[in-house]
């Protein structure tokens, strides 16, 4: 962990650049190593096609960015890193935002220790290519 998903309106598909904005979060997560082990980062996102948005208009449109991180990290960590995060996003979609209505939201939340089961072989791996 972390694991971001990143839902977005369909109409932003050809304008909105969303794999730039993956490998910028990615980016961010990967400054941070001995907070969010960079074998553990996941980053992904899908196009929403079907929505309302506010009044119905069919040019606003939306990002909903959601984190999950194993729990423990202190909180004034996660508020510094993920304040960081969200101004990412939000310089991201700068100039969409001045084109048209686009709601952006981030949310991150804690995976229950007693409920989280991993897998993980890209740490190993990682190690073997330095």
């Amino acid at each position: 962990m972390p694991h971001c998903i990143i839902e977005y309106s369909s109409n932003l598909e050809e304008s909105g650049q969303i794999d730039a904005l993956l490998h910028k979060i990615a980016a961010h997560f990967r400054t941070a190593p001995e907070v969010f082990p960079t074998g553990g980062v996941r980053v992904r996102a899908w196009p929403v096609t079907r929505y309302v948005i506010a009044d119905g208009n069919p040019e606003h449109a939306f990002v909903n960015v959601m984190c999950r991180i194993g729990a423990g990290r202190p909180a004034d960590i996660r508020k510094a890193f993920f304040s960081k995060a969200y101004e990412i996003v939000v310089a991201h979609f700068e100039a969409e935002s001045a084109r048209r209505g686009l709601g952006i939201t981030f949310y991150v939340d804690q995976a229950d220790p007693e409920g989280s089961w991993k897998t993980n072989s890209i740490h190993a791996h990682m190690a073997k290519s330095l």
